[in-house]
């Protein structure tokens, strides 16, 4: 039961995190912050792909390990810039928080 729930809400925030990244302004200036401008466009694309993966891995446990392995990945790779930056615990939080549910998913969707 719990597999489910967690990626549920995995899936519906990064299918809203990756709409906010390719439509809102202000987040297309956050990138150019963290110096990876041309980057935004596929963040937001991965993490859509990925939200959509998580889900549809609950009928294809391999897919869903595999979202969720990328997920935590895109998720450190943003940690690790937010640590360049020397952001706040609360601007990294998010990500943190993100990366260790998906973490957690790869390993429920290998035992599933």
């Amino acid at each position: 039961m719990l597999l489910p729930v967690l990626a549920f809400v995995s899936g519906v925030a990064f299918l809203y995190y990756g709409v906010r990244v390719l439509r809102e302004p202000h987040l297309e200036e956050e990138f150019h912050r963290y110096g990876i401008p041309d980057a935004r466009q596929q963040v937001g694309v991965l993490e859509i792909l990925g939200g959509v993966g998580v889900i549809v891995g609950l009928a294809l446990p391999l897919l869903g390990a595999t979202a969720a392995a990328g997920l935590t990945t895109l998720m450190l790779l943003g940690l690790a810039v937010r640590l360049r930056l020397r952001d706040s615990f609360g601007q990294m939080l998010p990500a943190a928080s993100l990366a260790a549910l998906n973490a957690v998913l790869v390993v429920l969707f290998l035992s599933w």
